[in-house]
């Protein structure tokens, strides 16, 4: 797994490096390392990801990736595909008399 599969798996399953990070059961900054290929400090050694880390991810991807939230644009795209609304073949009587079932008077109808 390179650096840039870890980064994608990431942005597909809309999880933050702490959130990712947790999941796999270690820190949010060795987790960065990762992610850019070399470790942090005076002495910056390369950091691969471990066969373990690969394997946790690819499980991850196949039972975590789920469908991705949607943003607010593309969620309102979807309001508005009126295609996509129930169609109905009957008209709904939303008066008072349609919804009580009585005048205001008392009267029943």
């Amino acid at each position: 797994m390179t650096a840039e599969e870890l980064i994608a798996l990431r942005t597909r399953l809309g999880w933050d490096r702490t959130k990712l990070a947790r999941r796999l059961g270690i820190s949010p900054s060795r987790l960065a390392d990762f992610e850019r290929g070399r470790s942090r400090g005076k002495q910056s050694r390369p950091a691969p990801i471990p066969k373990l880390v690969e394997l946790a991810c690819g499980w991850l991807s196949e039972h975590e990736g789920g469908p991705r939230p949607l943003i607010p644009a593309e969620r309102a795209a979807l309001w508005r595909d009126d295609r996509l609304w129930p169609r109905v073949d009957h008209v709904i009587d939303d008066s008072r008399d349609g919804i009580y079932g009585h005048s205001p008077g008392g009267r029943q109808l």
